[in-house]
Formats: structure tokens, sequence, C-alpha cells
């Protein structure tokens, strides 16, 4: 109960309050109009001078939007100088190290020419020098073999005495044994005559005395004649034996000392014959003495001759090689001189080139770090282009399937050689440089295309001599590439104008990117 009087309470104050605030309202209507157009009049005033800041902004943007082009001209101009610069530079180096490399292969021929001169005067000279040696050798050789004969001759003039007291001796011996052989022989033959005479004698008288006998006994006895015969006769048999014998004996130690004979005959004619070849060559020794001793004469006169020359020869040579060396010496001082003027010029021009690259080097750095962003920008698109395109593929599918819609081609996810509607088809398309207009934003170019400009600017920049826009300067697509490195650029459900344009303009390859670039102009980078 004394809740419900509070209520009753409260609700009568509410009602006095909204009576009195009704009252107000009505009272103040006349303060708030003033206050309405007092606020009409403050916010006219700063819309003028919003008006005002307005226009001002749009004049000073327009100004500055002019003064960037400028910049943007004189960056492109500079640019060009520079691109100028380096290539002159470039060129003066080119052709200083070409004739620093001429210089230098001058220099080598010269010293090959001088080596092989060298070399062949030192073979010539070596050559001579060999020959003169074997002719001296020859010729020591040649005295050698005199010194040698005349040291025969000598040694048989020495021993000639003993030799011809010796073929004396022998002509005595051989003398005294022919007067003893002679001795001998008539001796022998006297005894063999005188035998024959005694033993012709003593048969003579043995057979008278025998026919005698016979002829007594005969007479006397008959009968016992025919074994006294036969007995006398056996006797007779056994003397005639005898007596034959003994003169076989006698005839053949006749023929015995007749051998004898001839042998101390024949050696008696070659004692004869050897004693008169032996003068002979004495004689002849004589002479090839003398011969030899004037050809020894004449070696000697010619030994000294060729000696002489060959010294004279030798000095000549070394003097004339000695003036050669001299002459190379300075040629060499000459060509060292040229070439430390030469290592200087290449020393300053190489500091030139060393502070032209450093200068390049923020350029390098610029454009390498550029390639980078495009590759990985590369890589993330083929792959959300490949889920993208894989995706909707399938969802297409699932509709056809469903009724919703007709069947799509069939496509293919992966690299295969006979497949006719693959995705890397779209990839390869966003390559190609078709349906530019005559002037081409780098905003409205694939990634690829970008790398490409990119690409051929860096190679235009290092001098190297690029292919048409037309001929893809990059690697062909890896078949065999990871699915996380697979490019997929937008699903074409979005209209661009390439597959792998990129949504914001101001994701481009550097601050440059929002620059206009003709189609000649990206022709001329090739």
């Amino acid at each position: 109960m004394p809740k419900k009087a509070k209520k009753a309470k409260g609700k009568s104050k509410k009602d006095k309050k909204g009576r009195k605030s009704s009252k107000g309202v009505k009272v103040n209507n006349d303060d708030v109009l003033k206050q309405a157009i007092a606020n009409a009049c403050l916010w006219e005033s700063r819309l003028g001078t919003v008006e005002v800041a307005k226009n001002e902004y749009r004049d000073t943007t327009r100004t500055l939007l002019h003064e960037n082009e400028k910049l943007q001209t004189q960056v492109s101009q500079t640019e060009k100088e520079t691109v100028d610069v380096l290539s002159f530079l470039r060129d003066e180096d080119i052709k200083k190290n070409n004739t620093i490399n001429k210089l230098q292969l001058m220099i080598k021929d010269l010293k090959k020419d001088y080596k092989k001169e060298k070399q062949g005067f030192i073979d010539d000279y070596t050559k001579q020098i060999e020959t003169l040696q074997t002719s001296l050798t020859d010729k020591t050789n040649e005295v050698k073999l005199m010194q040698s004969e005349l040291k025969l001759v000598k040694e048989f003039r020495r021993k000639r005495a003993l030799m011809q007291k010796e073929i004396d001796d022998i002509k005595d011996n051989l003398f005294m044994n022919e007067k003893q052989h002679e001795n001998a022989l008539e001796k022998i033959e006297r005894k063999f005559f005188d035998e024959k005479i005694r033993m012709q004698q003593e048969a003579n008288r043995k057979i008278s005395e025998l026919a005698e006998r016979a002829h007594n006994e005969a007479i006397s006895n008959l009968d016992d004649t025919t074994k006294s015969v036969y007995k006398e006769n056996v006797r007779l048999n056994e003397a005639l034996t005898y007596h034959i014998k003994a003169g076989e004996e006698l005839s053949q130690h006749k023929e015995n000392l007749e051998e004898q004979n001839k042998k101390l005959s024949s050696e008696k004619e070659m004692n004869s014959l050897i004693v008169e070849e032996k003068v002979i060559e004495s004689k002849k020794i004589k002479k090839a003495n003398s011969s030899l001793q004037q050809k020894v004469d004449d070696l000697e006169k010619a030994l000294t001759e060729v000696m002489s020359e060959n010294n004279q020869k030798k000095t000549s040579l070394v003097q004339k090689h000695n003036q050669e060396q001299e002459g190379n010496k300075m040629e060499i001082a000459r060509l060292q001189r040229i070439i430390e003027l030469k290592n200087k010029e290449m020393s300053r021009v190489k500091k030139l080139a060393k502070n032209i690259l450093d200068q390049r080097s923020d350029v390098e750095k610029f454009f390498i770090e550029s390639l980078e962003m495009v590759k990985t920008e590369i890589i993330r698109n083929r792959a959300q282009y490949r889920r993208d395109a894989e995706v909707a593929y399938n969802k297409r599918m699932t509709e056809a399937h469903s009724g919703h819609s007709d069947y799509p081609k069939v496509r293919t996810f992966r690299h295969l050689k006979n497949s006719t509607n693959s995705v890397y088809a779209d990839l390869r398309a966003a390559e190609r440089w078709d349906g530019f207009d005559a002037s081409v934003d780098l905003s409205e170019l694939t990634w690829e295309q970008r790398e490409q400009v990119l690409r051929l600017l860096f190679a235009k920049m290092n001098g190297q001599k690029t292919s048409k826009v037309s001929k893809s300067i990059l690697p062909p697509i890896n078949s065999k590439m990871d699915e996380t490195k697979a490019y997929q650029p937008k699903p074409p459900s979005v209209q661009k104008a390439f597959l792998t344009e990129a949504d914001d303009p101001k994701e481009g390859v550097s601050s440059d990117a929002s620059r206009v670039f003709s189609a000649t102009e990206i022709l001329a980078f090739t």
C-alpha cells in the first residue's frame, strides 16, 4: 500500500513539469528563430570560405599537376641523357679495352717473335757449334789415328833391327838344315845302294850255291830230290820274302826322305818369300811413314786455321747477338712504357666506370626490386587464377548437373600436351601484346607484360641486344610447377581488358606506374 501512494505522487510531479515545459516552448519560439537565422548566416559565411578554399586548392592542384608533368618530362629527359652518357662511356670503355687488348696482343706477338728469333739464333749457333765440334772431333780422331799409325811405324823402326836379326838367324838355320839334310840324304842313298848291291850279290851267290848243290844232290840221290827241292824252295821263298820286305822298307824310307826333302825345300822357298815380303813391306812402311808425317803436318796447319776461323766467327756472332739483344731490350722498355701509360689510362677509365656503376647501382637495385615484386605478383595471381577458375568450372558443372544451365566445355587444370582447353592457355595469353592502342598505360598491362617491359628496360640500360616485343623474352612456363607457384590471375567472371590486370593502379611497378607509354616507345626499348 505505501508503494502505490508513492507512484501517485510521481505522476503528479510529471504532469506539473510537462505543463511548465510547454509554457516555456511557447515563450522561447522567437529566440529559436533568431538563433536559426544566425546559424544560417554563419553557415553561409562558412560555405563561402570553404568555396574560396576549394577554388584555391583546385588552382594549387592544377599548378602541382603542371609542375609534376614538367618534373616527369625532366626526369625522362635526364634518364635519356644518363642512358646516352652511360652508352657513350661504355662505348669509350669498350674502345679503350679494344685498344689495350690490341696493344697487349702486339706486345705478346713481339715477345713471341723475339723469342722465336732468339731461339732461331740459338739453334743456328748451336748447330754451327755442333758441326764445328763434330768436325773437330773427326779431325782429332784422324790425328789420333795418324798418331797411332805413327807409333806403329816408330815401333816397327825400333823392332826392325831385331826382326832383321831374326830373319838372318832363320836364314842361317835354314841353310844349315839344308846342308845337313843333303848330307843325310846322300848317306842314306849311299847306304841303300850298298845294301842293295850286297843283297843282290848274296842272292846271286846263294842261288849259284843252291843250283850247284841241287845239281850235285840230284846227281847223287834222285829220290831225295823232291824233298830237298821242296825244302830249298821253302827256304828260298822265306829269303825272298825277307829281301822283298827289306826292299820295301828301304823304298818307304827313301820316299820319306824325299818328302822331307820336298818339305824342307818348300820351307826354304817360303822363308825366302817371307824375307822378300818383309823387305818390300819395310820399304812401303817407310813411304807410308813419310806420307803420314806430311799429312799430320797438313792437318795440324788446317786445324789451327779452322780454330782461328771458328774463334773469329764466334766473336762476330756474339757481338751481333749482343747488339740485337740491346735493340730488343730498348724495344721492350719502350713497349713497357706504353703499357704503363695504357695501364694508367685504364685505371683512370676504371675509376670513371666505377663511379658510373656506383651511380647506376641505385637504378639497378630499383629494377631488381621491381622484377622481384613482379615475379611474386605473377606467382600469386597465377595460383589465385587457377583456384578461381577451377571453382567456377566446378560450380558450372554442378549447376549443369542440377539442370539450371548447359554443360561447359571440358577444361583441364594440368599442363598436358594434347589438351585443347587448358588453364595454361589463358596464362600464355597474358603474355601477348595484342589489342593495344597507340598509347598504353602501365596499369592496363598484365604482370607478365610488366616483367617483359622491365626486362627490356634493364637489358637496354645494360647495352644488350634485345629481340622484338612480339617474341617472348621470358622462359616458358614450367609444366611441372608447384601449385603454390602456379600463376592464376583474376577469375574469368570479372570483365577486364587482361587476365592479370591489377586491382588498383597504385600497385604498379614503381612510382611511375600511372605514366602513359606509347606503343612506339615500348617498341623503341627493343
